[in-house]
């Protein structure tokens, strides 16, 4: 007797092309690209031309009312008939409060269509995706599980939209703030600065050596705050998106002669501090007082957290770009620290020494030079090395 042959039935092939386009959209709206404000009319766009449906339309509830955010392919009627809608009158209602597919004999304009209507989820309430097909047209099982799964990706998608909205606001609020500090710090830090060097010109009468230096000290610090308070609003421009950079050509080495000089001439005097500059160095085209902060905060921070220890600054060429390194013997950086090392308001080891913010300086003025920077550490105990490489030729931005 012949073995009858147990067969079984392929499985359905994928349609590749739609399984491709179906990615490339679901990764669009999981990473809201472009501006969230367009991310509505973006998504319906997407969704009909991915779908084949004649139009599209998103809303949310908002305040117990249902707001249409946007719409494609479909006129001014179709929005008008479902946006500010009360949820207890509105057809939309079984979906939105029940989670479940609706799908709705409806018109657009003269022309009877169907909308099925897909809900989602967000964290303060629920919206709906409406896809709009021909009055005759049944969805199929597949499109229609897969517009199930896209608007729940569409719910993700305007959940990260409103956040990044916020963002902005929050960003903005800060920089109005900052502004409004620095406008009523100036006047006087000005001053103290313009007092401070009339004393040191005898303006007031002769003053003794001791006299002298400390007058100077006073000008050199109040000119540092000036300098810092511009920095800190610098910040806040950048994170807008608006810090501006004034290109300039100077010699770096008489940047580092100036912070040996004034700032770190204490440090410099007694040993703690000790400088290593490449004599062939080349000037730099790029913003003399950014780089200036640059390194006052770099080797600020290593004074502080070195214990005493000495702090070597090193400043090499190699190629097209300056290589600023800073090392201190301290205690060095735990290894859970040093990815966070260059974040806002992340103080050193212990949380003891300052805010935390002249290393986010740092890192913010060096990238939005063209530069780098990173730390290093061995082991505990062994000390840090901080390293920035900055371009000759700073980008205009």
């Amino acid at each position: 007797m012949r073995q009858q042959e147990n067969r079984v039935a392929a499985p359905p092939s994928l349609d590749t092309v739609l399984v491709e386009q179906f990615l490339d959209l679901q990764r669009d709206l999981l990473l809201a690209s472009g501006d969230p404000e367009t991310l509505p009319d973006r998504l319906v766009q997407r969704l009909a031309l991915f779908l084949g449906a004649v139009g599209a339309a998103v809303g949310v509830i908002h305040e117990g009312r249902y707001r249409v955010l946007a719409t494609y392919g479909v006129g001014p009627d179709y929005r008008r008939r479902y946006d500010g809608m009360g949820l207890a009158e509105s057809e939309l209602a079984p979906a939105l409060t029940g989670a479940r597919p609706l799908v709705l004999d409806d018109v657009d304009g003269d022309v009877p269509v169907k909308t099925v209507v897909l809900p989602f989820r967000l964290s303060d309430g629920a919206g709906a995706i409406h896809v709009v097909v021909p009055e005759s047209a049944v969805p199929a099982d597949q499109n229609l599980q897969l517009a199930r799964v896209l608007a729940g990706l569409a719910g993700i998608a305007l959940a990260n939209a409103r956040q990044c909205r916020r963002l902005a606001r929050l960003a903005r609020v800060k920089g109005d703030a900052l502004a409004a500090m620095a406008h009523d710090l100036r006047a006087p830090l000005n001053a103290l600065v313009g007092y401070a060097n009339l004393l040191g010109d005898e303006a007031f009468g002769p003053l003794s050596g001791e006299q002298r230096e400390v007058s100077a000290t006073l000008e050199r610090q109040a000119i540092e705050l000036v300098d810092l308070l511009g920095a800190t609003l610098d910040v806040a421009r950048l994170e807008t998106d608006q810090l501006p950079i004034r290109i300039d050509e100077f010699a770096l080495a008489d940047v580092l002669r100036a912070l040996e000089a004034g700032t770190f001439a204490r440090a410099s005097r007694s040993g703690q501090l000790s400088w290593n500059i490449a004599a062939d160095l080349p000037p730099l085209r790029s913003d003399r007082v950014k780089v200036k902060e640059v390194l006052q905060n770099l080797i600020d921070n290593a004074l502080k957290h070195s214990g005493g220890a000495a702090v070597e600054v090193a400043v090499t060429r190699d190629r097209d770009r300056v290589v600023l390194a800073v090392h201190d013997a301290g205690p060095g950086i735990a290894a859970d620290v040093l990815p966070h090392l260059f974040e806002p308001f992340r103080p050193g080891p212990g949380g003891t020494h300052g805010t935390g913010f002249g290393l986010y300086i740092v890192r913010c003025f060096t990238e939005a030079l063209g530069g780098r920077v990173t730390a290093h550490t061995s082991i505990t105990g062994a000390g840090t090395t901080v390293t920035v490489e900055l371009p000759l030729t700073a980008p205009i931005r």
